[in-house]
């Protein structure tokens, strides 16, 4: 099933309803004008499914600069066009031809990886709405508007969460916590928003998503702490999720791992 996530003007922006997604946990140029959604779902290699119906219009291909040694650093665009906008996806490998007409929920090719990707992003489909003769430079200035039914959130500017440790890896470690729902959106709420992004105590790219729009505020405190010490990572990541979200502890390097599967872990931060 899918569920609308985005919109802008008459265009729908749709995911799976096991997906999870994004509008501010990257630091391209479309993410930092709030142009641009992330689709997280599925595995490297698996399925990928239209986010929206329309006429495949055009496909790409170019080479991504990466560190990595041994990885096809290939990155794919698609273009699908819909009324006076084309949609524009990236982060997935076409299997369809030019000239298909394709519905939301189609399969439309699988998720890759490539150089824009670090040690711990998960499969990813990158959606913009675009100008038609003006989708392929990286910036992008059509706002879109987050699906959300509000309703009251906590309009505190701290936040503590008391969390599980649910999954372990060499990427990264997967929390739990009591989270608040708007609709069929949930997330851990800050300042009267939904928060979203990655949170680093020097440099990330996050913000606060309000019914009023995207907001960028300043980190004044962030806080990881387990078996009553404070624990240094990289950063923690946010979503919105359709089932019940998980939080994201980054390492400082790959590989390195922190907790125990079951053990607790506190959050705080402040804005």
């Amino acid at each position: 099933m899918m569920k609308k996530i985005a919109s802008h003007d008459d265009i729908h922006i749709f995911a799976p309803d096991n997906s999870r997604f994004s509008f501010l946990k990257s630091p391209y140029a479309a993410h930092k004008t709030f142009s641009a959604v992330d689709i997280y779902y599925g595995k490297f290699g698996g399925d990928a499914y239209s986010p929206v119906d329309g006429e495949i219009i055009d496909i790409q291909s170019f080479e991504t600069p990466t560190p990595y040694k041994g990885r096809n650093s290939t990155e794919y665009l698609l273009a699908i066009r819909q009324g006076k906008y084309v949609i524009k996806i990236i982060h997935i490998k076409p299997d369809v031809p030019k000239g298909k007409t394709v519905s939301k929920g189609d399969r439309i090719g699988t998720f890759i990886r490539n150089g824009y990707f670090t040690f711990w992003n998960d499969p990813v489909m990158h959606v913009e709405v675009r100008k038609p003769g003006d989708y392929l430079r990286a910036s992008n200035n059509l706002r879109l508007e987050p699906c959300i039914k509000w309703s009251g959130l906590s309009s505190s500017r701290s936040l503590e969460l008391e969390c599980r440790v649910e999954e372990i890896n060499d990427r990264y470690s997967l929390l739990s916590a009591n989270c608040d729902t708007c609709g069929d959106v949930m997330g851990f709420s800050l300042d009267g928003g939904f928060l979203d992004g990655y949170v680093a105590a020097e440099e990330g790219f996050f913000g606060i998503i309000k019914s009023q729009g995207f907001f960028r505020p300043e980190i004044l405190m962030i806080e990881i702490i387990a078996g009553g010490k404070k624990i240094d990572c990289s950063g923690v990541a946010f979503c919105l999720y359709f089932n019940e979200p998980r939080i994201k502890l980054i390492p400082q390097k790959y590989g390195i791992k922190q907790f125990s599967e079951g053990g607790e872990v506190i959050i705080r931060i402040g804005i």
